[in-house]
């Protein structure tokens, strides 16, 4: 059965008994680590409200018999949080690059908003430690976790909105998120080969590239894998990796290196497919 909350619910204002269950001074389980104020130093921000910092870094998982609904867990912050940080991103996007157009911005904006640059930016700053957990996320390894410290960051973000508004959480995103926009660009690890040379090899009526598995080899828990990629029936890459995604971005790699239209259309009848190949 669903419950609809009218709009003027506040998790905020809940009762003082569900309050205290998780900010009380008496649950010592509940309270932010003491180095929560080394996190303010490292974000270069002081919360007016320790409520709204403590509640960002509450993991859903922490034991608190009153958040049934959820509601004394981070999530609406990272929800409000989530919505902050594509306004602003899309904002600077826009002021950054003038000449990309909209198809350009979109890509950019893709990955600087991911779970992967997210996360990063949050391992940047050791959020995972200051996360308040259940004993078994605590165990399974949360604090390290991408995904859950990347969320984190999006609910630190929301609750410096609802405690100062947009104009410092601009500021912790250009100390932390908008002066690394290039670095992350730049970084080969960021690259989507794959998507590249698919957009490449469509454009040009080639369709969908190829990917080809030469051999497998080493044991099961270091196997070496050699995938080759072609396009338009030719091979513009062989590409190596200890799995099947991986030796096929390196393989895409090559191939846009030496992609050309007029070499495959010249070679598409009678050439030998593996004639690009360095072995």
């Amino acid at each position: 059965m669903h419950v609809l909350f009218s709009a003027n619910m506040n998790p905020f204002n809940l009762p003082s008994k569900v309050l205290r269950s998780l900010f009380g001074s008496n649950s010592k389980k509940k309270e932010v680590p003491q180095e929560s104020e080394e996190l303010e130093k490292v974000i270069g921000y002081r919360f007016r409200s320790i409520s709204l910092l403590r509640l960002a870094l509450t993991h859903k998982s922490s034991n608190i018999p009153e958040n049934e609904k959820g509601l004394l867990s981070n999530e609406r912050l990272e929800f409000l949080g989530d919505s902050i940080l594509n306004f602003l991103v899309t904002d600077h996007l826009y002021h950054l690059y003038p000449q990309m157009n909209e198809g350009e911005l979109s890509k950019i904006k893709s990955l600087v908003v991911s779970r992967k640059i997210l996360g990063e930016v949050a391992q940047s700053i050791e959020l995972g430690k200051y996360l308040i957990f259940g004993i078994s996320e605590e165990k399974s390894g949360g604090r390290d976790r991408l995904t859950t410290i990347s969320n984190a960051f999006e609910a630190l973000l929301g609750a410096v909105y609802l405690d100062s508004g947009i104009e410092e959480v601009k500021k912790i995103l250009q100390r932390f998120l908008f002066k690394r926009i290039r670095e992350f660009l730049m970084d080969e690890r960021h690259i989507n080969y794959k998507s590249k040379i698919l957009e490449l090899s469509q454009s040009d009526g080639f369709g969908i590239p190829k990917y080809v598995t030469v051999k497998a080899s080493g044991p099961d828990h270091a196997k070496e894998f050699t995938v080759d990629i072609e396009v338009g029936g030719i091979v513009l890459g062989r590409g190596v990796g200890p799995n099947k995604k991986i030796a096929q971005q390196h393989a895409a790699r090559e191939a846009i290196k030496r992609y050309s239209k007029e070499y495959i259309i010249s070679h598409c009848k009678g050439a030998s497919h593996h004639e690009l190949v360095s072995h």
